[in-house]
């Protein structure tokens, strides 16, 4: 198993690097990964500045020991993606769920659909398998609450932050005719490709 941070770079530089430094940081705090901060942003420096223009793919990934190494390709160009609601398994131990790890079967799927948007047992709203949800409705922007249950994303974070996203929950059957009666749009948001545009199947 190894952590892993997948990044973008625009022109040399990674947007919300901040984010995932403290992501995988804390992650590898958690589960007795070796981790120095120090090697870690002189590694991203000397990727980004062998990466000065066009955008970028970069996915760094962290062994149990320290050791660090990433696969970078130029960032395809990918403006919507289709997805379907499912329902999470639960069988899984909860740092999977909320540490960036290559342990990601709890969010396989047969890619019928570009990403999956997921709910748990109750219908509570969680996540897409690349990204967190970003629910529009009234001119407001809302992302359902951390509760020990998903990932929380790097560009959602940054967009609390900022103030432009609220916390609310949203619940399957909510959600589903929010969106049938157009009163909601959805989108997803990583940091990756920062928001996307979502066409769901209801």
């Amino acid at each position: 198993m190894y952590l892993f941070e997948t990044m973008r770079i625009d022109s040399g530089r990674i947007p919300r690097n901040f984010y995932h430094t403290k992501r995988i940081a804390q992650s590898a705090d958690q589960l007795g990964f070796q981790f120095d901060k120090k090697e870690w942003e002189t590694y991203l420096d000397n990727i980004c500045r062998q990466h000065t223009e066009g955008l970028w793919r970069l996915k760094v990934m962290l062994d149990k020991d320290g050791t660090l190494t990433h696969q970078i390709i130029n960032l395809p160009v990918k403006n919507q993606f289709s997805t379907r609601f499912e329902c999470i398994g639960a069988k899984y131990p909860n740092w999977q769920y909320t540490n960036k790890t290559s342990e990601r079967a709890h969010v396989s799927h047969d890619h019928e659909t570009d990403t999956v948007l997921y709910y748990d047992a109750k219908g509570k709203i969680l996540e897409f398998d690349i990204g967190n949800i970003v629910v529009e409705e009234a001119g407001n922007w809302y992302t359902p609450p951390f509760e020990n249950d998903f990932l929380k994303g790097c560009m959602r974070q940054a967009l609390l932050d900022e103030g432009k996203l609220q916390l609310r929950s949203y619940y399957l059957e909510e959600l589903r005719e929010k969106l049938k009666s157009g009163k909601a749009q959805i989108f997803l948001v990583n940091s990756l490709r920062e928001v996307a545009d979502i066409q769901i199947n209801l």
